[in-house]
């Protein structure tokens, strides 16, 4: 190899380090370049974070600004109607003071002009004094009277109510034997059960008729279903077109559906026949 030939072998080699290290250098910038844009990248969108935080941030206070804005305007509303009124009740009361202090004026002459009344009306007032307090006396014995005359009336309602209650239960009571006698076939009118209880035996009051004649013994259609009792005394009629009284009988035997009597008081002599009627009462009902 020549000497020409070294010297560009050694030519080549130089130029081959220095792009050899240019390369590096390319190379190692390259790559930091690229860092550095990530780095901006993420720093850029963290700011447009922030800067959309800090943009809601002052769209909240700007609405709460302007509530507190409107409140302010409202409540400024409020007080100046409540200061439109104080002022209107001020000129009121300014009014009312002004015609309170004519009638006080007013007043103050009208108390003078009654002291001077009073004080001339202090005899008349002693004189009404005593007459009051006898008055007084008299309304006090009054009132003890009337409080005695209450508690007797008291008294007699109580009596009068005890009197209505045991007459409600006698009347209660009568009606019950009333009852009970009219079951049993006994006559329910006192004066009959007077006679009852003086032994006078009494008939009730019913109708009957003579169903056979035997001598002086006769047999009629009622017996002791209807209330006939040995003992009692009915009146013998014949009724038709010429109504005839025959006489009395006393019943003898009694059974449930009939019984026996006897003649006691033929009247005139007539016989009784079969047909006639028989009552408890002087004249029959048909």
């Amino acid at each position: 190899m020549t000497f020409v030939g070294k010297i560009l072998v050694i030519v080549i080699l130089a130029f081959a380090l220095f792009f050899l290290a240019l390369s590096t250098v390319v190379f190692t910038a390259s790559t930091n370049w690229r860092d550095a844009y990530g780095e901006v990248t993420t720093s850029r969108d963290e700011l447009q974070q922030q800067l959309n935080t800090a943009k809601n941030d002052l769209a909240a206070q700007k609405a709460a600004l302007d509530k507190e804005v409107a409140d302010r305007d409202a409540r400024i509303g409020q007080l100046t109607a409540q200061a439109t009124d104080l002022n209107n009740q001020i000129g009121t009361l300014q009014a009312d003071v002004t015609s309170l202090r004519t009638q006080v004026e007013e007043a103050q002459r009208t108390t003078q002009t009654q002291v001077q009344l009073a004080q001339a009306a202090t005899g008349e007032a002693t004189q009404l004094r005593e007459q009051f307090q006898a008055a007084q006396q008299v309304a006090n014995d009054y009132a003890a009277q009337q409080s005695q005359l209450n508690e007797q009336i008291f008294n007699l309602e109580r009596q009068l109510d005890t009197a209505t209650r045991n007459n409600e239960d006698l009347r209660t009571a009568l009606a019950d034997y009333q009852n009970y006698l009219e079951s049993r076939g006994l006559p329910a009118d006192r004066d009959l059960v007077r006679q009852a209880a003086q032994g006078v035996v009494v008939s009730p009051d019913i109708e009957g008729r003579v169903l056979r004649v035997a001598n002086d013994y006769i047999e009629i259609s009622i017996g002791e279903d209807d209330g006939v009792r040995a003992g009692q005394e009915y009146f013998i009629f014949r009724t038709g077109d010429s109504p005839q009284y025959i006489g009395k009988l006393k019943v003898t035997l009694t059974e449930a559906d009939k019984s026996v009597a006897r003649v006691i008081e033929p009247y005139l002599g007539r016989k009784v026949t079969e047909g006639d009627s028989v009552a408890g009462k002087i004249q029959p009902r048909s």
